[in-house]
């Protein structure tokens, strides 16, 4: 099984991008199904057009590499199982992690690590994910972002839903930066930006659109954002940042989302795309 069945020679270890899938979910809190997602993303990308008409390239000429699902319903399994995996990949190419619940993204982020030790995070989201602890444990998805906090620093983008001590958490932290849904423009990412690591990897839990678009993800929240505004931030963000790495996170696919699902796989190339558009 191959991202969009393309054919063998576009995905080979030397391919410049990889697809990580990662089937997990554990102790959500409001809906399930997240760990059905990145299945669906695949599945979907068949669908896909070999030709970007907005960037004007075709990022699978470069390759496109999917490697195989990881599965686990332990949260330390996980992280160690997902960060191997990306510890494996090379330096040079850029991956994709499909989640699975948002904690997928302390694995991925560990693995990162190990051959980028100083980059920022952005994290677009619906939800702050600052609490010390939720359902039983720290690596929970609602921790994430206070998880990535202590190593990196952070800039969260399209939140609509928080309780007061994760504001408070966040207001004491000189290195997290948050941009609340309505508050959100383009002008005030542009004054973010600069407070970021050269290098930034990415996370986009997909409840940061709004439910009227993706309305399959475990927690939807009103009045997020639409596609246009997405790629138009994440062209901001490739072109004034290296990204080395993203994630698509929190699909969960149980009623009427096809649609949804071929979005998020468009979502995905884009992400290809606008790599092959700002490299050197």
């Amino acid at each position: 099984m191959n991202w969009m069945n393309l054919p063998k020679e576009y995905s080979t270890e030397t391919s410049k991008f990889v697809i990580l899938p990662i089937k997990y979910e554990h102790q959500v809190t409001y809906g399930k199904g997240a760990h059905l997602g990145s299945e669906e993303i695949i599945n979907a990308s068949y669908q896909l057009e070999y030709y970007d008409e907005q960037f004007n390239l075709e990022p699978f000429i470069s390759g496109i590499r999917l490697l195989p699902t990881l599965e686990s319903n332990n949260p330390e399994e996980m992280i160690a199982q997902v960060s191997k995996e990306v510890k494996n990949i090379r330096p040079e190419q850029f991956l994709i992690g499909l989640g699975g619940d948002h904690a997928v993204t302390l694995g991925l982020v560990k693995g990162m690590e190990s051959f980028h030790p100083d980059f920022s995070v952005i994290v677009l989201d619906a939800h702050s994910d600052f609490k010390d602890f939720w359902n039983g444990s720290f690596l929970n998805h609602a921790c994430v972002s206070k998880q990535l906090s202590k190593n990196h620093s952070l800039l969260i983008t399209g939140v609509r839903s928080m309780d007061i001590d994760e504001m408070k958490g966040i207001s004491e932290n000189n290195s997290v930066f948050l941009l609340k849904a309505h508050e959100y423009s383009l002008e005030k990412i542009k004054e973010l930006l600069p407070k970021l690591k050269d290098k930034v990897y990415l996370s986009l839990d997909v409840d940061v659109f709004d439910p009227a678009f993706i309305r399959n993800t475990g927690t939807p929240e009103p009045g997020g954002l639409n596609w246009n505004q997405i790629i138009e931030l994440l062209n901001l963000i490739f072109s004034k940042k290296q990204v080395i790495g993203a994630d698509i996170v929190e699909f969960a696919p149980t009623e009427n989302y096809r649609a949804e699902a071929y979005t998020l796989a468009k979502l995905a190339y884009k992400l290809m795309a606008l790599k092959d558009k700002f490299s050197s």
